[in-house]
């Protein structure tokens, strides 16, 4: 399995044309701008149990939980209804990312297939998508109700590719973290790492050589080229 990824990584770099007829996406932070929403809603659920921790720890939590019990927090179920609670009462304000919705209705026009696998609940990502009218955007929506296992592991990708019938040689995961591109490179597509300088601001610690994507944005549009 290492010996083929490294074959497609090389094949990819040969290949910086490379277009894809299939885009699975990240909902948070990636299509919408909800990191904001999240960080502050982590920050409700530390301040629950009196915890005070510098912002960049907090920011930790955006690859993974454990982080939280480390800061002190003693039930992570009473944390994350903390954390939930702002959320849903702040789904009203969740918005497109600039230059999302213009690409969404070319991968439409060009007939090209698109998913979300997001380790949101499913439906966060449909009451968001209702009230935007965007219902339509997305060939199937994969959230953490549907699969055992979250990303960074594969479950949510394969499951998507079967739904739509996904070709995985032309196939790239567009992701704003560390759990996105990895998921991506254990389900063996192409990952497109989101690095806009908002995102930046709350994924201080991604180090893009480590990280390893195939390719990097800046902004939304960009991922014109590769379709």
């Amino acid at each position: 399995m290492k010996k083929l990824f490294v074959i497609r990584k090389r094949l990819i770099k040969q290949n910086r044309d490379l277009k894809f007829n299939c885009f699975l996406f990240d909902w948070d932070g990636c299509l919408v701008d909800t990191l904001p929403i999240w960080f502050e809603g982590m920050h409700k659920g530390l301040a629950h149990f009196n915890i005070k921790a510098p912002e960049d720890m907090i920011k930790k939590g955006f690859q993974g939980w454990d982080i939280f019990t480390q800061l002190g927090v003693s039930d992570m179920g009473v944390f994350t209804k903390q954390v939930y609670r702002y959320i849903n009462d702040n789904l009203c304000n969740v918005k497109f990312n600039e230059g999302v919705i213009s690409t969404l209705i070319q991968l439409k026009e060009k007939g090209i297939k698109s998913a979300v696998v997001t380790t949101t609940e499913r439906e966060k990502v449909f009451s968001v998508l209702d009230r935007l009218n965007m219902m339509d955007a997305f060939d199937c929506v994969i959230g953490r109700n549907d699969v055992k296992k979250l990303k960074p592991d594969r479950e949510a990708i394969d499951r998507a590719l079967a739904l739509i019938e996904g070709d995985k040689t032309s196939t790239a995961i567009v992701g704003d973290s560390e759990v996105d591109i990895l998921a991506g490179q254990n389900a063996g597509i192409s990952t497109i790492w989101f690095s806009s300088a908002e995102n930046k601001n709350f994924h201080p610690h991604i180090n893009e050589q480590k990280l390893n994507p195939d390719f990097t944005i800046n902004r939304f549009h960009e991922l014109q080229k590769f379709f």
